[in-house]
Parts: structure tokens; C-alpha cells; sequence
């Protein structure tokens, strides 16, 4: 049976039982209202498609957003790629697809213009109506008109160079472009959007300029302000608009590649609401709060989270729910060798922030716990995901790194690192937290940050490496390049403003 993607099921997963521990977790809203949400560019008597190549590690979660707001934004049944082989995932299971991560069907089930299908879905509906771009013949699925591609290696060699010949490349790349969608299909509001980009790269000033980022420092634009306004905050040196214009609103399929070459666009490691701007406000709003209460972790990766939050806040001897604190310490294969510093390095920079004798949650990939070591010199007492294999259960464990993201988002403090978009994360799953009156967790203190909060900045997180960066979360910044080193509070913030509206 489907639920409600708002809702969340813990029972059928092994708990937690009480309704205020699977609660803690939720920092989505339910409105129905917004499932009823269609795109102007939606054509009812014809369906067309979306297709992409994903991105990996975390950055499937980044990919996800992206390709999902796109197709919304467009009016177009999303194609999901064959589960195939993620990096940094694979552990008892050969191939992953985005359903097994996150509640598509649910969420394809609830929003009146949204639809999902498989590749094979796609191939099948398709087959002897395709054409070649290029040569305008009826062209077939590679080897032998193959429709399952699941697990096939020769995705990335056969397939997706066939779909980037059937398909229109908008060759959008969001280091020099904003993917623009106008009010509807109408020239007029096509032509009011470049002639508000035109105005602002003659303004004076650098708003286009690498000091952009300095003019919004704990000045946001008001989430309702003036189409003019909302563009030149989400420039980032950006000078062109990528519009969804009449040749693509015609077009039977887009393909977006996912790859860095310049003849074709860009790589879409990009937060979606980085790279896509609605002319309408509430169409941006209804956009940013369709990704906070929809596109989140499947309930069986929630629940577990649930219980281990649960169990650290039960582990004193007292009716008073236990405080703790958090920590992402990235470790790996990460390519930004400037983060990976010393133990001791990390004590210093958050001991005035975390007292001693406090409870800390460290999520890792670090396998080595002597390195921590320097942590429990110091008097922290710490605790891993490790030490909850019991409540863990046999849940998959390609779902650990997913946890402990959840976990940690729910500490007193955090410090997570700059560059890597699983601390990223955690921080925006905070700041969708902080917009809520949910009194449990690191908001004890939320009253009297409530223009901190209404502005975005949270003011309770961190970053341990770069240093520089450790208190970037306390101010409000506008997105700027490289957008995938953090999140930004316009993500999170006022999303409700249109909806709360009488």
C-alpha cells in the first residue's frame, strides 16, 4: 500500500515505537494543496521525456534534485537510468537505481503532473519513434532493439550514446548559465526575462562580478521580492540565461549527459536551486519545498536513523531527553587533500564549541578509530555508527552512509567539511529543521535565534576543515561558485511564506 510521502512509517521498518522519536526525524511538511501543481509547459495529449546519465557518490543525491526539478519545471515524464554500478556504493548488491535510495513511485503517485518510468518503460513506448537528430531515420535501441539495460556495462558505451543522438541537448552548463523557466509558453514573458538580465549586467557595481557573494551577507532577497531582484542574487558571475524557450517546449526528448565537455555543456553537479530560476516566486517556492517534503530517504533509512537517535538521547539515567553533539569527518578517497587534517587539528578548532564530557556522534568513512583517539584525550565521549549494529538490524548496508547523514543532522552542534556535499547536507537537512518549531534536537535555543533562523543562518553548525570556513553557516550568503562546496540557506528558508499566506 502507498502512503503519503509526507508521512512517515516506522512500524514495518522496527521502530522506533513512540510517535515523538519517529517525529524527531520528519522536517518535511505535509500540504496537499501543492500535489495539485502542474507545469504551464505540461501537454496533456502527448508525452514527453527526460532522459540523463547520474552522478556518483553523493552526489546522486545531487543529481536526483537536479534532474527532478528539470522534468517538473518542463512538464515531462522523468526516464531513470538502468540500475547500473554507483560509486562508492556496492557493498552485497551489484546495482543501484534512484528508487532504492529514495520514495519515487510514492512521489510519482501523489503530484498530478509528475511521472517517472524505467528505462525499459521508456525503450518499450518508444520503439519505431525515434528518430536520429542528425539524419532524421527511425533508428532502434542499440543491440538488437535491447530494452533491459539493467546492470549492463554497456550503458555508458552504447546506450548513452544513442540517447545523446535522439535526443535534444539543451547544452545547458551551470557554471555560465541559469536554467530560466518563464510564467508559461508566452514570447512576452521570454523576452521581460532577458530584458531583466540585460539590465542588471549594465548595472553598476559588481553583481556579476566575483564580489557578488559580499553585497547579500546577512541581506537576503526577500523570497517574494521581484523577478529582477531573486536574478541578480543567483547570479554567481553567471551572464547568461539558459531558457526554456519554444524550440525545447517542442522537443519529444531532452538528454542532459552528466559529462564535463565543453562542446555539449556541463557536468550538473549543481544544487538545483542553484541552476534553476522560475519567473514566478511561488512556482520557486513550491519548487524548493516539492525537494524538502518529497525527495528525501525511503522510510526504512529514516526509521533507522530514528532509532539510534533515540537510543543516544535515552542513555542517562534520566526522564530528560539526552543532548549530543555531531561531527561528518571525511576521510576517504577525497580529492581536497587541504581538509584531511590531524585529530588534534579538529579538537582545537571545535572544543570552545563542544564542552567536555559531551556526548559525540561521529559519522565517518575513516576506518582506523585510533585516529579519534586525540577526541577522547580531550574528554569527549564518542560514539559511531558501529556502535549500534543491534538497532541496526540487517538493513542494507549501503544504507549506513545515509544514516549517519540523518544522525548527525539532529545533533546540538555540528561540524562537518567544507568541499564535501555529505556535510553539505547535513546542514540543509538542519536548516529545514530550523524553519520548524520541532523542540527537540539542536534547536533548544530557537527562540532566541528566530531572526537568525528566519534568515537562514544556523548558527549552531560548523565546519572543522577549512578553517576559515568554520563559521560560514552563521552568516546568510547568497550561491556562489563552486556551488557544490556547501549549501546555501536559500534552500530552506521562509518556503512556507506563500502557503501560510491568508
Amino acid at each position: 500500500m502507498i502512503h503519503s510521502v509526507a508521512g512517515l512509517e516506522c512500524k514495518s521498518h522496527g521502530g522506533p515505537n513512540r510517535a515523538e522519536d519517529v517525529q524527531e526525524m520528519v522536517f518535511w511538511e505535509d500540504i496537499p494543496k501543492d500535489n495539485e501543481w502542474e507545469s504551464p509547459f505540461l501537454k496533456k495529449n502527448e508525452r514527453q521525456y527526460m532522459t540523463f546519465e547520474s552522478d556518483g557518490g553523493n552526489n546522486i543525491r545531487m543529481s536526483m534534485e537536479t534532474v527532478l526539478t528539470m522534468a517538473l519545471a518542463m512538464g515531462r515524464v522523468l526516464v531513470l537510468p538502468p540500475s547500473q554500478k554507483m560509486y562508492l556504493l556496492g557493498k552485497g548488491q551489484a546495482t543501484f537505481n534512484f528508487a532504492d535510495f529514495f520514495p519515487l513511485q510514492e512521489l510519482a503517485e501523489e503530484h498530478a503532473g509528475f511521472d517517472i518510468i524505467t528505462m525499459e518503460q521508456f525503450l518499450e513506448e518508444t520503439m519505431g519513434k525515434t528518430k536520429d537528430m542528425k539524419s532524421q531515420k527511425i533508428v532502434f535501441p542499440p543491440d538488437n532493439k535491447k530494452t533491459k539495460w539493467d546492470g549492463d556495462t554497456g550503458f555508458k558505451s552504447k546506450l548513452a550514446p544513442w540517447l545523446r543522438s535522439i535526443a535534444v541537448d539543451p547544452n545547458w552548463d551551470p557554471n555560465h548559465c541559469i536554467a530560466t523557466f518563464p510564467k508559461d509558453g508566452d514570447q512576452q514573458n521570454i523576452d521581460m526575462l532577458q530584458q531583466s538580465m540585460s539590465e542588471i549586467l549594465k548595472e553598476e557595481g559588481d553583481f556579476a562580478g566575483k564580489m557578488a557573494f559580499e553585497h547579500y551577507i546577512n541581506k537576503p532577497t526577500p523570497v517574494d521580492a521581484s523577478t529582477k531582484d531573486r536574478l541578480r542574487e543567483l547570479l554567481a558571475q553567471r551572464k547568461k540565461l539558459c531558457i526554456y524557450d519554444k524550440p525545447l517546449q517542442e522537443a519529444s526528448i531532452i538528454h542532459f549527459h552528466g559529462k564535463s565537455k565543453a562542446e555539449t555543456g556541463g557536468r550538473l553537479l549543481v544544487h538545483f536551486y542553484a541552476f534553476l530560476f522560475f519567473q514566478d516566486w511561488h512556482t520557486d517556492l513550491w519548487m524548493k519545498r516539492f525537494v524538502r517534503d518529497h525527495v528525501r530517504y525511503i522510510d526504512e533509512i529514516q526509521c533507522a536513523a530514528a532509532r539510534i537517535v533515540h537510543a543516544i538521547r535515552s542513555s542517562k539515567n534520566s526522564d530528560e531527553l539526552h543532548q549530543f553533539d555531531t561531527f561528518h569527518i571525511r576521510r576517504g578517497d577525497f580529492q581536497y587533500k587541504k581538509t584531511r587534517v590531524t585529530a588534534a587539528e579538529i579538537v582545537a578548532v571545535a572544543k570552545d564549541e563542544i564542552s567536555v564530557g559531551n556526548t559525540v556522534y561521529i559519522g565517518t568513512d575513516e576506518r582506523d578509530k585510533s585516529f579519534f583517539d586525540p577526541l577522547k584525550k580531550h574528554g569527549w565521549k564518542l560514539l559511531f555508527l558501529d556502535d549500534f549494529k543491534d538497532i541496526l538490524g540487517d538493513i542494507n548496508p549501503n544504507y549506513y552512509g545515509m544514516i549517519d547523514q540523518l544522525i548527525a543532522s539532529r545533533g546540538r552542534t555540528f561540524f562537518g567539511c567544507w568541499f564535501s556535499t555529505f556535510s553539505g547536507y547535513i546542514h540543509r537537512i538542519r536548516g529545514y529543521h530550523s524553519q520548524t518549531h520541532n523542540p527537540i534536537g539542536m534547536l533548544p535555543d530557537h527562540e532566541t535565534n528566530a531572526k537568525a533562523y528566519s534568515e537562514g543562518r544556523l548558527p549552531n553548525s560548523y565546519y572543522y576543515a577549512l578553517e576559515e570556513f568554520k563559521t560560514r553557516m552563521h552568516e546568510y550568503g547568497a550561491v556562489k561558485q563552486n556551488f557544490y562546496s556547501r549549501e546555501y540557506p536559500t534552500s530552506w528558508r521562509q518556503l512556507d511564506l506563500d502557503v501560510l499566506e491568508p
